[in-house]
């Protein structure tokens, strides 16, 4: 988790992908997939366009913590949006209005 949070804030240059969260990563039980969970924060995101620079990035992202990771195979990368931390910041905004 902290290596491919590295190499997206790192060596990714994809402006759509901007500044990310990894939120957590589910490997299947071949370690042959993982599925990547993100959030964003940034008004000029969207998360249309974060994850197609996330996808289009998935390849550069697999050789890359290859380098540094060492398993027989580096799993097959999907990512998937986590909408927890704007659910707990949407959260957070309301008991701040309840608050006199």
């Amino acid at each position: 988790m902290q290596e491919i949070s590295r190499i997206i804030q790192t060596k990714v240059t994809d402006p759509n992908v901007g500044f990310i969260s990894i939120t957590g990563i589910k490997l299947s039980s071949d370690l042959q997939h993982a599925w990547v969970y993100y959030s964003f924060f940034g008004k000029n995101q969207t998360q249309e366009k974060v994850l197609a620079g996330l996808k289009k990035s998935a390849k550069f992202i697999q050789f890359e913590l290859g380098k540094v990771v060492k398993m027989r195979y580096v799993p097959q990368l999907q990512f998937e949006y986590d909408p927890s931390l704007e659910r707990g910041a949407g959260l957070i905004e309301k008991i701040k209005r309840l608050d006199p």
